[in-house]
This record gives C-alpha cells, sequence and structure tokens, in this order.
C-alpha cells in the first residue's frame, strides 16, 4: 500500500521506517508561540493572581527607609573659598577606602549610639520591643524544645564577665557596655557608605524603619568621624607644642647669657667696634661667617633627630606632624602608622568575641608585631638619616672651627681681645639663629593647633525620606508580575509537554509515525454524527468524510482499498461514529455498503441503531458453511446501508472466530457482493480482535480522540497492529474542536486548512 505522495513520514525518519518507533522533535518555536496564544488566559489569570498575591505580600512588609548625606574627606579650608582651593586641599583619594573604613567602625558606631541615645529606640534594644505574638510554625522551632531550667544556666554562663589574669574585666560587666556593643552592630549592619572612583565625595546612607533615625544617624556620623579625626590632630598637635615649648626655654636662655657675655666682654676690655682688619682679618670674617652658619646647621639637624626622637610616632597624627615638620620624614612612616592603627583596632574588635589565645587573635597579633616591626625599620633608617647629617655638620664645624684658630692665631696678640670678642659674637649668633628655627616651628605648631582643621566637609546633610526605600511597591510587585508570567508560561509548556493527548498531524507524524489523513470535526449536537451525511449533507462534518474518503482512495491509486477495517486503541474514541457515517455517505454517493459490527462483546452498531439483540450475525455467518451472506444482513433504519450484526451464537470464542480460514472466505464472498466493506472492530488495547481482522482487510483506518487519545497508548495499539502485519491507512482524528484547533494553528496546516480558516463556507 503505499502512502500520500505529499506526505510520507517514514520516508523521512529513517528510524521510524525502520520499525524502531517514531522519533521525538522538538516543536518549532512557532507552534510554541501558537501554544502560548491558545492558552493566554490561563496566562493572564496565574500572571494576575500572583501580580495580586505579590502586591498583598510586599505590602504587607515593614518599610525600611533610607536617608543619605554627602561629605567630602579631607582637610576644608576654613572659611570661604574657591572650588579650586578646596579641591587641591583634600586628601589623597587613594585614602578615601582606609577612611570609610574608619567610618565603619565599632568605636564611632558606639559613640554615635551614646550621643543620640539610641539605646532608648526599640530598634536599638529589644529589652523595649514588645513580645512576639506566637506563630504557627513555633512549635517547630528547637529552641522551644528546650527546658526553661536549661536557657537560664545557658544565659548565666553567657552573662558571666570574662577574665584576665583572674581579673573580670568590668567594661564587659557593664550591662549599659554590652547594650552598647549591640546597638553599635545593629547600626553598623544598616550602614551604607560608597565613594566614587574618580573623586573623594563620598555618600554616608542609613536604613532604617524610622525615617527620622535614618537620617538622624546619616547626619550624626560624618561629624562623629570629623570630631574624632580633629581630636586626633589636635593630641598630636599639644605634644608637639609642649615639646618645643620646653626647648624654646632653654634656648631663650642660652641666647640671653651668650649676649650678656658679649656685653661684659666689651665692657671689660673697653671695645667699642672692631675695624680695619687686614687680609688675614678678613678671611678670619668670612670663616667666622661660614663657622656660624656651620654651626646652625648643625643645630638643626640635632634638633630635628631630637625632635624625632621625642615624637614616638604614637599615632597617625603623630606621623603626620613628624612628617611635616621633619622635612626628610619618609611618607611610608604615615602608612604603615595607618596599618598599625586598623591593626590595633582589628585586635580590639576580635577582643570582643576572642579570647588572646585564640587563632584569630594570634594571627591578628602577629599582623601587627610585623607591622611594628616595619615601622621601627622606617624609623630607624630616618634616624640614621638624621644622624649622618649632624655627624656631618659637626666635621664641618670642627673643621671651620681649626681653620678659625689658625686665621686667630695668624692675627697676633694684638687682636687676641678682639677675636675673643668675635668668639662671643659667634656663639651668641648661633644661639640666636637656633632659637629663631625653634621659634618659627613652635608659631606654625601653634597655628596648626588654632586653625582646628576637621578630617572632610559635610556637603548635603540627610533629610528624612518621605518615601520607603524598601519596599518599592511597583518595582516589587512589577518583578513579582514578571515571575508569575513566567512561572505560567512554563507551566503550559510543562503541561504541554506532559500532555498525553494528540492534537495536531504533526504531533502523529513525528511521535507515532503516522500520517493523518482525516480530521473529523466536533458537531454541534443538534444532528447526531452519525446522522449528518443524512439530514446535513453539507455540513463541515460530511465535508470532512468526503476528504477521509478521497484521503483513503488516494492511499492506493491503482487498487482502492474496499474493506477498510475501523479501530482505535481504546474505547470512547468515536470509531463506531466514524464507521456508520462513513457508510452512510458511502451510500450517499451511491455505493454498496456492508458495514461488519465486528465488536463481538459489546454490539457497539446494534445498540446505536436499536436493532434487536443477538440478531443473527457475523458469527452465525462464520460457523455456518454456506455462503449466503444475505439472509445475515439487516437494513439501517435511515439508509440503504447493509448492516452485518455481531451475530447471536453465544458461545462463539473472538479468536476463533477472526483467527479461522473460514474468516478470510467470508471477507472474500462480502468484498465480491459490496461495493465497500467496513468492519467496526473492538479496540486495540483491550482485546487482540482488531489485530487478527487487519490480516484480511485492505487496509486499517486507526481512529484516536483529538486531545484525549493518549499517545503512549495510541504508541503501543500502533505497534501491536503492525507487529500482526496490519496495513494502517492512517490517522483519523475524531471530535476535533475547530475553533480551538484552527486558533492555534493547526486549522491551516496542510490538506487540513480548510476545515479551520475556511469552515464558514460549510453549514454546521
Amino acid at each position: 500500500m503505499n502512502d500520500l505522495p505529499t506526505y510520507d513520514p517514514l520516508a523521512r525518519n529513517p528510524a521510524t521506517a525502520a520499525g524502531a518507533g517514531p522519533a521525538e522533535e522538538p516543536l518549532p518555536i512557532l507552534e510554541y508561540l501558537q501554544l502560548l496564544w491558545y492558552r493566554k488566559w490561563i496566562i493572564i489569570s496565574i500572571t494576575l493572581l500572583v501580580a495580586i498575591a505579590g502586591w498583598v505580600w510586599v505590602n504587607q512588609q515593614t518599610p525600611v527607609y533610607r536617608a543619605q548625606s554627602t561629605m567630602m574627606i579631607g582637610s576644608a579650608p576654613m572659611g570661604a573659598a574657591s572650588p579650586e582651593v578646596m579641591y587641591l586641599s583634600y586628601f589623597n583619594r587613594i585614602k578615601v577606602p582606609d577612611e570609610i573604613e574608619i567610618m565603619k567602625s565599632r568605636n564611632l558606631a558606639e559613640q554615635v549610639v551614646r550621643d543620640l541615645d539610641l539605646l532608648s529606640y526599640p530598634e536599638f534594644n529589644p529589652s523595649l520591643r514588645p513580645p512576639a505574638e506566637p506563630g504557627l510554625l513555633d512549635g517547630f522551632n528547637p529552641r522551644e524544645w528546650i527546658p526553661d531550667s536549661w536557657k537560664e544556666t545557658i544565659k548565666a554562663a553567657l552573662d558571666r564577665p570574662p577574665t584576665v589574669d583572674g581579673q573580670e574585666r568590668s567594661f564587659e560587666n557593664d550591662i549599659e557596655q554590652r547594650q552598647v556593643v549591640r546597638a553599635a552592630g545593629i547600626l553598623r549592619g544598616g550602614l551604607d557608605i560608597n565613594a566614587s572612583d574618580l573623586s573623594s565625595v563620598i555618600t554616608v546612607g542609613y536604613r532604617s524603619p524610622s525615617p527620622e533615625i535614618a537620617a538622624l544617624i546619616a547626619n550624626e556620623l560624618p561629624e562623629v568621624y570629623m570630631l574624632s579625626k580633629l581630636q586626633a590632630k589636635y593630641e598630636a598637635t599639644e605634644r608637639a607644642t609642649k615639646w618645643l615649648s620646653e626647648q624654646l626655654a632653654d634656648l631663650r636662655q642660652e641666647v640671653e647669657d651668650a649676649e650678656r657675655a658679649v656685653e661684659m666682654y666689651r665692657a671689660e676690655h673697653g671695645l667699642t667696634d672692631v675695624g680695619g682688619t687686614d687680609l688675614v682679618t678678613s678671611q678670619l670674617a668670612k670663616l667666622n661667617s661660614e663657622l656660624i652658619i656651620a654651626r646652625a646647621e648643625r643645630a638643626q639637624a640635632e634638633a630635628r633627630l631630637n625632635q624625632l626622637r621625642q615624637l614616638s610616632l604614637q599615632t597617625e597624627a603623630d606621623a603626620e606632624l613628624a612628617t611635616r615638620l621633619l622635612a626628610d620624614g619618609s611618607s611610608l612612616v604615615g602608612q604603615l602608622r595607618a596599618q598599625e592603627v586598623d591593626a590595633q583596632r582589628n585586635i580590639s574588635e576580635l577582643s570582643v568575641e576572642y579570647g588572646p589565645k585564640h587563632p584569630r587573635m594570634l594571627q591578628a597579633q602577629a599582623e601587627l608585631e610585623q607591622i611594628q616591626r616595619r615601622l621601627d625599620t622606617e624609623v630607624g633608617k630616618i634616624e640614621s638619616s638624621l644622624v649622618s647629617d649632624v655627624e656631618f655638620a659637626r666635621a664641618r664645624e670642627r673643621s671651620l672651627e681649626v681653620s678659625v684658630r689658625e686665621a686667630e692665631a695668624a692675627t697676633g696678640e694684638q687682636n687676641r681681645e678682639a677675636i675673643q670678642l668675635r668668639a662671643l659674637e659667634r656663639e651668641a649668633a648661633a644661639s640666636r639663629a637656633l632659637f629663631e628655627t625653634f621659634l618659627e616651628q613652635f608659631k606654625e605648631t601653634t597655628a596648626a593647633e588654632g586653625l582646628n582643621e576637621p578630617g572632610g566637609q559635610v556637603l548635603s546633610k540627610a533629610q528624612v525620606p518621605g518615601a520607603p526605600f524598601y519596599p518599592n511597591v511597583r518595582k516589587q510587585t512589577t518583578t513579582i508580575a514578571l515571575a508569575g508570567f513566567v512561572l505560567a508560561v512554563l507551566l503550559v509548556l510543562g503541561l504541554e509537554a506532559i500532555n498525553p493527548g494528540i492534537t495536531n498531524p504533526e504531533q502523529a507524524e513525528k511521535q507515532l509515525g503516522l500520517h493523518t489523513i482525516g480530521v473529523i470535526p466536533l458537531t454541534d449536537g443538534k444532528v447526531e454524527a452519525q446522522d449528518q451525511p443524512l439530514d446535513k449533507p453539507q455540513s463541515g462534518f460530511v465535508e470532512s468524510l468526503n476528504s477521509l474518503r478521497v484521503a483513503l482512495s488516494l492511499t492506493d491509486p491503482d487498487n482502492e482499498p474496499r474493506v477498510v477495517q475501523v479501530t482505535s486503541s481504546i474505547p470512547e474514541e468515536g470509531k463506531t461514529t466514524l464507521a456508520l457515517a462513513l457508510a452512510r455517505l458511502l451510500v450517499q454517493n451511491g455505493n454498496d455498503v456492508i458495514l461488519v459490527d465486528s465488536d463481538l462483546r459489546r454490539a457497539t452498531i446494534e445498540r446505536r441503531l436499536g436493532l434487536p439483540e443477538k440478531s443473527a450475525g457475523l458469527t452465525d455467518f462464520v460457523l455456518d458453511h454456506d455462503d449466503d451472506f444475505v439472509r445475515f444482513l439487516v437494513k439501517d433504519p435511515k439508509s440503504d446501508v447493509r448492516i452485518m450484526p455481531s451475530g447471536s451464537a453465544e458461545f462463539a470464542i473472538a479468536t476463533d472466530i477472526f483467527s479461522s480460514g473460514r474468516m478470510r472466505h467470508i471477507v472474500d464472498v462480502l468484498r465480491q457482493n459490496a461495493d465497500y466493506v467496513i468492519f467496526d472492530s473492538p479496540p486495540v488495547m483491550a482485546v487482540a480482535d482488531a489485530r487478527l481482522i487487519g490480516r484480511f482487510v485492505d487496509t486499517t483506518l486507526f481512529v484516536a480522540r483529538w486531545n484525549k487519545t493518549p499517545v503512549k497508548v495510541a504508541r503501543a495499539a500502533l505497534k501491536t497492529l503492525r507487529e500482526g502485519g496490519t496495513d494502517i491507512a492512517g490517522l483519523v482524528l475524531q471530535r476535533v474542536d475547530l475553533k480551538r484547533f484552527s486558533r492555534i494553528g493547526y486549522g491551516d496546516s496542510g490538506y487540513y486548512y480548510h476545515y479551520g480558516r475556511y469552515g464558514q463556507y460549510y453549514k454546521t
């Protein structure tokens, strides 16, 4: 039997043609889109339900407000200044990340808690919060299973203050301090501090259920930060000022003593002026000038060295001051000091949670010691450099002193008094120069102390937010709605993937390896489907039967099948309706048709037409050795179709009937006495009758109910028929909803198009 010339799935699917079963291929994208359009109301409904549920959930969330202030890190000039001046005065942006970490530190957070008295707010003090109402799932909380006595024991153990060398740490034993530490942790959790990559401007944000608290903390933290930086600079400057004032007192006394000695020497020897010097005296004067300069340089070098040794570089501000006062200082000292401060702060934070022997504490202590060693090394390098400068200045001074003494000796005894006077004057000048150097440094330090420059400048203060930062009802609801839409699409696609029903010819070809030769529409119910060829000959249902008849004849144009079996995989597929309607259509077209009810167990046609029960029929014909088949036929009450009932032989076994050689002879007799013989056979998966009948007929029409017949069942039934040697003309989809069929695009497929797009031309 030949396949349709334009529709040959077996020729295009080698696996199917070889008997390995149909190959499953993914649906084209167009079919997916058609499916989604067909299920659009399901998608819309699910999306709306999810969006509404999401909107309700979002509106039940506790609103969180975010306030934000803006500041610039660095030393801002006091008073009015141009933007250019302000920009040039700010710290290098490389330091900004370090400053941000300082702003996030626990120490600053604790200071904010104390300044704003945040312990009076339930947000930062859990003891002020009302007890939570028991929830439905509280019974499943493992904490509720612990006896109250155990809870008290555990709480007492946790509240016991830690000890250091046998002594209790009083600050840990202080309940208020513990509350402050806990509140500081909550505050740090709500901080959001960021900086631009290209500037020193940072934003200080804080999130809180209270808009007022959010704005309050966002404004307070920059102030606390700048105050802490100012305090550190002030303390370092104060220490330097104190040391310089002590040095100035001693130097002032030395200057006074030196000048007093000069005046006394003048008075004792009656000297008023020394003039009229010769060449030696001129050289001596030059040497004296150089010696004065050398002594001043030596004194300055010694002062720098002594100042460095006095400043222990205990803080970052000390390092910064030492770098400013000592022009030859290393900037690496400040960087190492900053690292040392961070390491000390890290140890302080870890000590709250861990003991001194904890691995993290030991690691942090080791890092601090390493930084301190590097710091000592760098300070040592600076000190060595300054020592070298001092030694060089002293050597130059000694060399000039030798030269001066030689020049003085050359002047002779007559100039000894003048020489002595000049010596006293030199000492007085050197003391004066050293004093003025220290005085200038003292003035600079005092000026720096008086400026009180903050560590930054607030550019804009935080305002009380009018709308919550979270939840964003519109944004989150939209996101949830999109998620619902995606979920609905996935659900539709998933249901389609697991849908066992046969819905379209393409699916039948791909999954069953069987092309569709008929699409029989669902009727309106006003006229029974089997009566449509008689009562509504121009209906779409009848037109589909005509198309099926033509397609059936084209399966083998040279030898048109005249003996046709109609079967299905399971009951209630519409095979009997199709067989009866097809028989009546053929009779209406002038053909002689015999319809055989070969369902021996149910006799569906007899009941459908109201024929007498246990009428003589097929079983009787098989058991009777007479070829007079006419006496086993009854006339269709509504048409000229001749019907052979299933028979009255109750003892007949169906498998014996259909496997007998007599059955093949009967088929030949019927073929010779009718234009068409149609066998209405039982379902394939119920009994083996259809497989046995398939050996004697010309071809078989396999009926499947649209969107109902499971693909797996249909595949198993077809496998059974093929294994029995049954020739299958094709698939007939019964009870097709043409509106739905056309809506998803299948109504325009191949030679089925007229049932969908052009169905309006046929009466229903």
